[in-house]
């Protein structure tokens, strides 16, 4: 079998112009894709605020960083209403943010549950729900989550992460025909494994680097490094108007993993 290089370079970036002057509200905001998400948008022309639980090191004068602990309702709320405050509208809501721990069920705690839930899944929801006011008001009228492959792996100790990823597909689904009557859509991203810093940092890094390489080979159809750039661009597919007649898909970004 010949032998190919794995492609590591950045995707180009997706250009839509109908994003110009709009403006977005991405969580995540700090790093991996939600930074990628937001910098995409930013060079789109239009005005992002960036929700995480601190500044990341991306500054633009169109960016508007607001820290917020996701996992509370009520840091939510105190966040949109700053947000209320800088802006008259929104039009593109983009839930990012997450944390994949390992649980395996003989050791979890209820805490550590709550926890998870909290950040990856009520979250999302809470956060569109305290946008609505505002997106109800905007012209892009667009919200992406972004969930995981992960739900359809059956990997040991993922369960409970699992469960949230699956449910940001319910969450979307529910919300598409409910909101859709105002002409507001909702789609799902699901990235498979993201060549994103942390990532970088645990697995591809070190003495056990080439083996997740190895399994990633097997796995994926594209001997791809998909990189956060790459799930950016699919976002902004789905906020931009040329996605119009779309909502409540789940667009799944894996490099040919699950194959659909």
């Amino acid at each position: 079998m010949k032998h190919v290089e794995w492609i590591d370079t950045p995707a180009a970036p997706l250009r839509l112009p109908d994003l110009k002057d709009k403006t977005a509200v991405v969580t995540g905001a700090s790093s991996g894709i939600g930074k990628a998400v937001i910098a995409l948008i930013l060079e789109n022309g239009a005005r992002v605020f960036g929700i995480s639980r601190s500044h990341g090191d991306l500054k633009h004068p169109d960016l508007t960083p607001i820290e917020c602990d996701l996992s509370d309702v009520a840091a939510i709320a105190s966040a949109f209403e700053k947000i209320s405050k800088n802006t008259a509208q929104i039009d593109y809501v983009v839930n990012v943010a997450g944390i994949d721990p390992k649980y395996f069920i003989d050791d979890v705690t209820v805490e550590q549950w709550d926890q998870l839930v909290d950040l990856n899944l009520r979250a999302y929801y809470f956060v569109i729900k305290l946008a609505l006011p505002l997106l109800r008001l905007g012209q892009g009228r667009s919200i992406v989550n972004v969930s995981s492959i992960n739900y359809r792996l059956g990997i040991p100790g993922r369960a409970a992460y699992s469960a949230t990823k699956a449910g940001i597909l319910g969450l979307t689904t529910g919300l598409s025909r409910e909101l859709g009557r105002e002409n507001i859509r909702v789609n799902t991203v699901t990235p498979g494994w993201i060549f994103t810093e942390r990532q970088v940092e645990e697995y591809f890094e070190g003495e056990e680097s080439q083996k997740h390489l190895n399994y990633l080979e097997q796995q994926q159809s594209l001997k791809l490094k998909i990189m956060s750039a790459d799930i950016a661009n699919h976002i902004l597919f789905y906020l931009s108007n040329v996605s119009r007649a779309s909502t409540a898909h789940n667009c799944v970004v894996d490099g040919g993993w699950l194959l659909e």
